[in-house]
């Protein structure tokens, strides 16, 4: 049931194109158009130069084997992640059935198909890596809780724990996941089952040979690919991540502030945005912003509730709320990535937090009209959302309204008009984004480009120095120096 409500929620989209970021990764990666260069997705960063050094090569590669299979349809990209989605919700539901039993199973399966903050990562192309990590590492867990366990289901586990890091970095979390869903395990064995010596041997060759794929990755990616983890803060977007600019109070403050936004979409997803970046977030909080105290409360309520079942002996709430942390922590910004905030980075997370609320649900009186009234909120909210996923300038429209102060959106914007020729509109956006956000480098280097294309060389000039004076790279000055030889030239012609 699950499945079949995630297909047709998200069966929208097979009408839309490409958003965001699936306009580089698919429109116009070369690694996607050309077989020959598929190698390259094994041996370079998902971003084919990012400084976020993104390593997910599955992934990519099933870019690249779509358009050679069926050429540039949107609509079969958007078909696969549909899939991916309706398997990740059965599988949430296979999960919460084999740790609580089938109504919760049916209760969390219906509300993770649903659930509004899915939308990006299923709507979004490149959401393709959240899905397909998700549904690894819950296939990998609903195998763990089988019993026996046998070496050809372990080396099933050891498979699809090395796709699960392929596709996402997260799939790195799955060897401790599965360590922390061990006393789950060993609650659910019947007495005989846990004296079985070829049991206890088969699951410990499980544990080793994912710790083992988890370190092997690892020193794929650091000693042989140099793909680091780290990288130098001075290079990230701050127009993405405020917290490089962060003073180090406030760098310590902001992902409290965060963890209460990212519990309010779960809880009460009704605004959505593809952005919250500078200006939404911005690199100082004040002490009487309410999500920094809603953050607050989460995590204390978080440690409560870890410690009552773990004192108690409640290990599948135990297991949800450490698996939630678990999941949550690459997103937190406790260690800075490389985006401050998104809600596709809640997909995984969200799983264990719908089969707590699941458990919760089911033990109250009219549980059924409940889940119902949520179901159908969800669904209208979800479907109110993606749908608007299908026009990409209108939808952008749409993301500015809801987060007039996001950079990236107004470059989004301003970007559309570009491509269209509508260069006063275009100037327009960059001004309301430059008078809100001035120290954005990248905001003046697109003022640049719309002066370049309207021929205005001298104001295309002043753009790009102050593009280079915030962000002094070698693409800066080029263009700068590019810029002003036109300026040069324009005068020369000028005077003769």
């Amino acid at each position: 049931m699950s499945a079949l409500l995630a297909a047709a929620l998200y069966a929208i989209t097979l009408g839309g194109t490409y958003i965001y970021d699936d306009i580089f990764l698919i429109g116009e990666d070369p690694r996607v158009h050309h077989p020959r260069l598929w190698w390259q997705y094994w041996t370079r960063d998902w971003f084919y130069g990012g400084l976020d050094n993104l390593y997910r090569p599955l992934v990519s590669q099933s870019f690249g084997l779509e358009m050679w299979l069926h050429g540039d349809r949107p609509w079969m990209f958007h078909l696969v992640n549909i899939l991916l989605h309706a398997a990740a919700s059965a599988l949430v539901a296979e999960l919460a059935r084999r740790m609580g039993g089938w109504r919760i199973g049916l209760f969390a399966g219906l509300l993770f198909a649903c659930h509004p903050i899915h939308s990006e990562a299923v709507a979004g192309i490149v959401g393709r890596a959240e899905l397909a990590c998700t549904t690894c590492v819950l296939a990998a867990m609903v195998l763990f809780l089988k019993s026996p366990m046998t070496t050809a289901r372990a080396s099933a586990i050891f498979g699809i724990s090395v796709a699960a890091m392929l596709s996402k970095e997260q799939g790195l979390l799955l060897p401790i996941l599965l360590i922390a869903l061990l006393p789950v395990r060993k609650m659910l064995l019947s007495p005989a089952e846990k004296f079985n010596e070829s049991d206890r041997q088969a699951t410990l060759l499980a544990l080793a040979l994912v710790i083992w794929s988890a370190g092997a990755f690892v020193f794929l990616r650091e000693q042989i690919l140099k793909l680091r983890f780290e990288w130098d803060p001075v290079f990230i977007n701050i127009g993405i991540q405020p917290l490089a600019k962060s003073p180090p109070l406030d760098r310590r403050l902001i992902p409290l502030a965060l963890l209460g936004r990212y519990f309010q979409l779960l809880v009460a997803p009704i605004k959505l945005s593809i952005d919250y970046g500078l200006a939404v977030i911005t690199p100082i909080i004040s002490h009487a912003n309410p999500y920094l105290w809603l953050g607050v409360l989460v995590a204390i309520a978080w440690l409560v509730l870890t410690s009552i079942c773990l004192l108690r002996r409640r290990w599948v709430a135990g297991f949800c709320l450490v698996a939630l942390a678990l999941a949550y922590a690459p997103a937190s910004n406790v260690v800075m990535i490389a985006t401050i905030f998104g809600e596709r980075l809640m997909y995984l997370p969200s799983a264990f937090f719908i089969i707590l609320v699941s458990m919760l649900l089911t033990r109250v009186p009219a549980a059924n009209v409940l889940l119902a009234i949520f179901l159908l909120l969800a669904s209208v909210r979800t479907w109110s959302y993606v749908r608007r996923w299908n026009d990409r300038a209108a939808f952008y429209e749409y993301a500015l309204a809801q987060q007039p102060k996001s950079m990236e959106i107004h470059l989004l914007v301003a970007d559309i008009d570009y491509e269209n020729s509508d260069l006063p509109d275009a100037r327009r956006i960059m001004s309301d984004a430059e008078s809100i956000c001035p120290g954005d480098w990248q905001l003046w280097k697109m003022s640049a480009l719309i002066d370049e294309k309207a021929g205005d060389w001298p104001l295309a000039e002043k753009h790009w120095k102050q593009a280079f004076d915030l962000y002094s790279s070698s693409e800066t000055y080029n263009a700068w120096n590019r810029a002003m030889a036109r300026v040069q030239h324009s005068r020369a012609t000028t005077r003769k």
